[in-house]
């Protein structure tokens, strides 16, 4: 016989949770993510040919007459001209974003496939980070609430109604029932 009256009843211990059982795995997480971050970030990557930078910027320049292809892949005549001119600008020593800005200036914004990231066309890059974390925090949120187990006792009321339920007892037997006076059964509810 154990001598805890508890032990194999399946009763949940009321002692708190330690500190590192709760904030552990959040932790990990934590140091996981940065890790991998900072890996990302800080790797070292050798400098761009100018093969790679023609190729980068080609991708995000679209065809000025076809629809829906960069002018890295299409084979029209003002795309494989628009390629060439890339390279020869690339050439001269230009940055990326002054050849962008170049032909946003000559054939307007829309020939950009990549939006600034300044103005309104910020909200663009903003939002997919700010909706990310939003749901981050709301699945942690939900996550801590769905684990923090409710601090309910029953009581001896609760008690009382269970043991005279379980003896067969109506807890209100006193209670006489109101006679049925009308032929639908529905009493004076009416």
């Amino acid at each position: 016989m154990s001598a805890d009256p508890t032990a194999g009843s399946g009763a949940r211990s009321t002692t708190a949770s330690s500190p590192l059982r709760v904030w552990g795995p959040w932790v990990v997480l934590v140091v996981v993510v940065i890790a991998v971050l900072s890996l990302a970030t800080f790797t070292s990557r050798s400098a761009p040919t100018a093969a790679d930078r023609v190729n980068n910027i080609s991708f995000t320049i679209k065809c000025p007459v076809c629809a829906g292809e960069s002018v890295a892949v299409s084979n029209a005549p003002a795309s494989l001209e628009i390629r060439k001119e890339i390279a020869e600008q690339v050439q001269q020593g230009q940055t990326d974003e002054q050849i962008r800005s170049y032909y946003a200036a000559k054939y307007g914004e829309a020939i950009l496939l990549t939006p600034s990231a300044s103005g309104i066309n910020a909200l663009v890059w903003i939002l997919p980070v700010v909706a990310l974390a939003l749901a981050i925090a709301g699945l942690g949120i939900a996550f801590r609430r769905w684990s923090v187990a409710p601090n309910e006792r029953a009581t001896d009321a609760d008690r009382e109604l269970v043991a005279s339920a379980m003896a067969g007892d109506t807890p209100n037997e006193h209670v006489e029932a109101e006679p049925i006076d009308d032929e639908h059964g529905e009493g004076n509810s009416r």
